[in-house]
């Protein structure tokens, strides 16, 4: 059965050995990091209380980006930035810690060892008592951005803690108050500055930047004992007529099947999208299911997919409240860019639902209804959609027609509610329709093929 089959590729894929993690940290002594601040002089570590309030004098309340817009928030984030023109490094002493300490993060990254990591320093941060960031995902702010390096100066503060979540993982760094702290992280994943209780956390963050080959290496999967296992279950899986199951599609059923779609573990944009530009685990799954498909006899693409997830929303009474609300992720919180309210005649009908204006609905840190709400029901439908392609010869572009993946062509062994989703739209009862909640994923895909 197909079922049966991608359960077993599933576990066969999950068994990949995994070297490194979706967040790496280290501490080092700070002897070689010497900066200077215009305004406030050299900064000593560890850094002082007074000289942390010197900072605060010169900096100013951090923004976000929405857009075209720069946006100030302080519900969403509330921190001092120093601006970058008035942070002096001395690069050549610094270089002396921070190249050694990339070459072992990038192993712990789970990078390829030809692969190299570069820093871009893009902000100085000040946290004092109270102030926090939000979760939230980066953006890639440079060509080739993989990740951000967060070091953060030793100094003695409560509180503050940097928590990184990847798949329902999650690693917390505190700082040192004697060392420099350093934590990589993949631009995917969703992370969060908890307040500040008592003292300064000070930071620098760095864009991480990878040169080189990032992507997988099936030949050293060749010897691998589950490829022989992998490769018959992808030929039980093309030769096997789809059956229908309990879990809900809107994809078609029945028929042979024309590929087999595993979701991969990041997420990732277009242009940070390549065979050369995986991260961590995905690189080794690849590798693994490209030695299988090579075995078999079949073609292997890398895609970028859309996951619509649409659930009964059980609250009728807050539901009844708004025709339809769209919410959109923006760098540093959610976006309301779609809102109108329900008008009923007098016989309770329907009738053209009044549009409120967004923006006067502020950016919040999470959304107002999450895929995880005990106010959900039962998941009606999910769909998968491939928008991206890219071959083996790097060829890569839209679909010629928007493909929906069918349910027995795909197969992930990770719950799909332990990503972030970057859109939900709400839609209120309205009799026989609505009264949904849909999320919207954007995952990474192998794609295998029967050659033509």
């Amino acid at each position: 059965m197909t079922d049966q089959t991608l359960r077993m590729i599933g576990e066969l894929m999950g068994s990949v050995p995994l070297a490194g993690s979706f967040a790496a940290r280290r501490t080092a002594l700070a002897e070689n990091l010497a900066i200077e601040v215009d305004g406030v002089g050299p900064i000593r570590f560890p850094v002082t209380s007074t000289q942390a309030r010197e900072l605060c004098e010169v900096a100013q309340p951090a923004r976000y980006g929405l857009r075209e817009q720069t946006l100030l928030d302080a519900n969403v984030r509330d921190t001092w930035e120093v601006p970058r023109d008035r942070v002096t490094v001395d690069e050549r002493r610094w270089r002396e810690t921070l190249q050694p300490m990339l070459d072992v993060l990038r192993a712990e990254l789970s990078l390829a060892p030809d692969c190299e990591l570069s820093a871009e320093l893009h902000s100085m941060l000040v946290y004092e008592p109270g102030q926090f960031f939000q979760r939230h995902q980066d953006s890639e702010k440079a060509d080739g951005m993989i990740g951000t390096l967060v070091v953060t100066l030793p100094s003695t503060f409560t509180g503050g803690e940097l928590v990184i979540e990847q798949l329902g993982k999650t690693i917390t760094d505190q700082g040192s108050p004697q060392e420099l702290s350093f934590v990589a992280f993949y631009g995917d994943c969703a992370h969060e500055v908890l307040p500040v209780t008592d003292g300064f956390r000070i930071t620098l963050t760095y864009n991480l930047v990878a040169h080189g080959r990032t992507g997988p290496d099936s030949a050293r999967f060749a010897t691998h004992p589950s490829v022989a296992l992998l490769a018959e279950q992808l030929r039980e899986h093309f030769t096997t007529t789809m059956e229908s199951s309990n879990r809900p599609s809107r994809g078609e059923q029945g028929g042979r099947v024309d590929r087999l779609v595993y979701l991969l573990d990041h997420q990732y944009s277009r242009q940070g999208f390549g065979w050369e530009r995986l991260k961590g685990g995905d690189a080794a799954r690849t590798g693994m299911m490209v030695a299988a498909a090579e075995l078999a006899g079949y073609d292997a693409l890398l895609a970028l997919a859309e996951v619509e997830d649409s659930y009964e929303e059980d609250d009728y009474t807050a539901s009844m409240l708004i025709h339809r609300q769209r919410w959109e992720r923006i760098d540093d919180g959610w976006k309301c860019v779609e809102s109108s309210e329900p008008e009923f005649d007098d016989d309770g009908d329907l009738i053209d639902p009044v549009p409120d204006d967004p923006e006067s609905i502020p950016v919040q840190a999470s959304l107002p209804l999450t895929p995880d709400s005990d106010e959900l029901g039962e998941l009606l439908s999910s769909t998968i959609t491939l928008t991206w392609l890219i071959d083996q010869s790097g060829a890569s572009g839209e679909p010629a027609v928007r493909e929906v993946v069918r349910e027995g062509e795909w197969c992930t062994p990770e719950a799909k509610a332990t990503l972030e989703p970057f859109a939900s739209e709400i839609e209120g009862y309205m009799g026989n329709e609505g009264n949904t909640a849909n999320f919207w994923y954007r995952r990474a895909a192998i794609v295998i093929r029967p050659r033509q």
